[in-house]
């Protein structure tokens, strides 16, 4: 399970609070008529939890859907980044979210290590913020369609 890197900024989103408490209800983790656990350690492990329960909105691949994958995970109304390294956000809307992963990836300069993105975004946001993450002459996955980067960006096969 990752560990959420922002538990206070979190704790602050509206409706969180009141999610997390539902969730928590819900799964069993909270019995009926207490509230979130006093424990930071403890609500760090129920907020990862439900984070991680959200529905998957966009994902940035590497090849081996490993440390490199990035997730943005929808719950509480909010985006949330999910990786290896831990749970990052809040973020207001799957674009803003969608925009972190894609820069960060950019900025690692590491063409060629991801190879599909995919997610509740059209092919064109995704296209042209993904085109310095692939060399001349390959190829980048996007919503099931095949890209190939040529010296003017991504264009689809």
């Amino acid at each position: 399970m990752s560990d959420i890197h922002d538990l206070e900024g979190a704790m602050e989103a509206p409706g969180f609070r009141e999610a997390l408490l539902t969730y928590g209800r819900a799964e069993g983790f909270i019995k009926a008529g207490r509230g979130l656990p006093r424990d930071e350690d403890e609500l760090k492990v129920l907020a990862a939890q439900a984070i991680e329960s959200g529905e998957t909105e966009f994902s940035l691949e590497d090849p081996d859907g490993e440390r490199g994958s990035t997730d943005i995970r929808a719950f509480a109304g909010l985006y949330w980044m999910c990786d290896w390294g831990g749970i990052s956000g809040p973020f207001a809307s799957l674009e803003e979210a969608a925009d972190a992963v894609l820069a960060m990836a950019v900025d690692q300069d590491c063409p060629g290590f991801y190879y599909a993105a995919s997610g509740a975004l059209p092919d064109d946001f995704i296209a042209a913020r993904s085109t310095k993450l692939v060399k001349v002459g390959k190829t980048f996955v996007i919503n099931g369609t095949v890209y190939l980067r040529t010296k003017a960006g991504l264009v689809a096969q």
